[in-house]
């Protein structure tokens, strides 16, 4: 990769950078070229996904800036070179360079390095008072104890009106699900409460209302209809039938059977859901895939697949207009129990002046997308910022660009629009449970290159891995359709040595072999019998297998540590596993 054009303070940036690839290094640098540039601190804004990241940021910064002001000038004229500062330019830079650190402690304001929810805060608290956004709000991290107070109050609630629609709604998804799927699938709704907010922002207390009437007219389902019996009472539907049985009852001894199944609906006496169900085994599987139905030598073959096919297309668009009808009912009880859920959450919240970060991300958006005051508060940021600096951006979510956007949007109507710098890597996106999506980065990078005419650079070498490593990292990622483009990476130290290995799968022993004919078949009582547990699990298995591999690699592997070798220390080693859930069993 090119740094000249990465690091040109007057160019906007898109970089897909691989792990290891040093992002924070030119994000930073970044930041100093800018300053270098003569632009004021207070005109940066530096956006990272971690406090610890923002963190770091900035006493990467203070640190270069304090070794700008204090080493040599040869020193001083390496560290531009690295930069990529025109050579003819170093001896000019030089005392500027010098003076950077001084400017960077005493700016008023100064360099803005912060997270996407810090910055939001600050947004916030900056808000005109008629925002309705200013004053006494406390934004929290931690909200599992809300949410469990907020289904306690929405549970409570039910059962004070247990004959209202939300009850009764409530009831069926029991049903249906059980006490603690229910409870996930409404919490992924209420978690997903930003998006339900701009579906359906300014409809006000029809908001449920108005997203089951797009549901309905999305599945475009006929809720007056009922499929089955419509199909029975159909002029031809009974002739098709018979048909097909009388096709059949020509064939062989298992048509002949097949026939008179296919006529037992016929007669009136079973109700109607039932004797649709017999139709349908008999012309499709348990799968609800279509049933293979032959003609048998003499029966002619065509006609036998022409009687089937006219059927089954029959029963099919009977089956397909159950199915959108039971779908829909569904989302209507979820729909409205998640609203309700939502709502007891929101309401405790304001009680107790909280918000959390998917409210702050929500009432950014509105302040600056769809207010009195977005105008207000764009104008504020084209005038505090000329520089963004974006990292990570492959956790950003939806929300946290439309905010973006809508700044940026506004900025490019005016010919204000700042330059944009973003790093990131689609395929170390981590925080899909905030709603990241990795996908983003393709729809921000075509933003940026059609409406701030940046350049979209690659930096695929890493100082991180060894080229045993890079090989596994390729072979998984070259072909996915969800990484179309995707360019090998390559590792800077190329004579380090690795090594991957994927351990085989834990294979449980086999069961104890079934009593002998004969013998007595003794029954366990599940209500006063616990089911006899294995003293070892497979994941007892699988940690014990990972412990011998520690063991087998700690002293007697060797190490390159600073050209040197060592054997293997347990400080060398690094666990991850997927959830802390069983990491006491590792």
């Amino acid at each position: 990769m090119d740094n000249r054009q990465a690091l040109n303070p007057q160019q906007s940036v898109v970089v897909e950078a691989c792990a290891g690839s040093g992002k924070t290094w030119l994000l930073v640098s970044r930041i100093v070229r800018l300053l270098l540039e003569g632009v004021p601190p207070g005109e940066i804004l530096a956006i990272t996904f971690t406090r610890r990241a923002a963190q770091e940021m900035q006493v990467r910064l203070r640190d270069w800036l304090y070794e700008l002001a204090s080493r040599d000038d040869d020193h001083v004229r390496e560290f531009l070179r690295q930069r990529a500062v025109n050579e003819a330019d170093i001896e000019r830079l030089l005392p500027r360079a010098r003076s950077l650190y001084q400017e960077f402690l005493l700016a008023r304001p100064g360099i803005t390095l912060s997270t996407f929810h810090g910055w939001f805060m600050q947004i916030l608290q900056r808000a005109p008072l008629n925002s309705g956004s200013a004053g006494g709000v406390q934004l929290v991290e931690q909200t599992a104890e809300l949410w469990a107070e907020a289904w306690q109050t929405f549970l409570d609630e039910l059962h004070r009106q247990p004959d209202s629609e939300t009850a009764q709604s409530m009831l069926v998804l029991f049903k249906e699900l059980g006490l603690s799927n229910t409870q996930t699938l409404l919490r992924k709704f209420a978690d997903k409460r930003s998006e339900w907010w701009a579906y359906t922002v300014g409809q006000g207390e029809g908001a449920l209302d108005f997203a089951l009437q797009n549901l309905r007219d999305e599945f475009a389902v006929d809720m007056k209809s009922k499929p089955q019996a419509d199909l029975f009472a159909r002029p031809h539907f009974a002739e098709d039938v018979r048909a097909l049985a009388s096709l059949l009852a020509t064939g062989s001894a298992a048509q002949q059977a097949k026939a008179s199944r296919l006529l037992m609906p016929l007669d009136g006496i079973l109700p109607t859901k039932e004797a649709f169900a017999l139709l349908w085994d008999e012309l499709f599987t348990r799968q609800n895939t279509p049933r293979v139905i032959k003609a048998n030598k003499g029966q002619d073959i065509g006609r036998m697949a022409e009687a089937v096919e006219v059927l089954r297309s029959q029963l099919q668009q009977a089956y397909d207009q159950l199915q959108a009808q039971q779908i829909y009912q569904f989302n209507v009880h979820a729909l409205r129990c998640g609203a309700g859920l939502l709502d007891a959450y929101q309401t405790l919240k304001q009680r107790q002046q909280l918000l959390d970060f998917g409210d702050l991300e929500w009432r950014v958006c509105q302040l600056l997308d769809n207010s009195d005051c977005a105008e207000y508060l764009q104008y504020k940021l084209d005038s505090r910022y000329r520089h963004v600096l974006l990292d990570e951006f492959q956790d950003t979510n939806p929300l946290q660009w439309q905010i973006l956007q809508a700044w940026f949007a506004a900025s490019k109507a005016v010919d204000s629009e700042p330059t944009v710098f973003v790093v990131g890597d689609p395929k170390q996106s981590i925080y899909r449970f905030r709603r990241a999506d990795a996908r983003l980065f393709g729809v921000v990078r075509e933003f940026l290159q059609q409406h701030y005419h940046a350049v979209h650079l690659k930096k695929n070498e890493t100082r991180r891995n060894a080229p045993a490593v890079l090989d596994v990292v390729n072979g998984v990622f070259e072909g996915l359709p969800a990484y179309a483009g995707f360019e090998r990476h390559n590792a800077h130290q190329q004579a380090l040595p690795g090594y991957v290995e994927v351990l085989p799968l834990a294979d449980l022993p086999a069961a104890p072999a079934g009593a002998e004919a004969g013998a007595e078949i003794k029954l366990r009582n599940p209500l006063l019998e616990a089911y006899p547990d294995r003293e070892e699990g497979a994941r007892e298995l699988e940690a014990r297998q990972f412990a011998d591999k520690i063991a087998a690699l700690v002293g007697h592997w060797q190490i390159s540590d600073e050209r040197q070798q060592r054997p293997a220390q347990y400080a060398d080693i690094m666990v991850l596993v997927r959830r802390r859930t069983h990491l006491k069993i590792y």
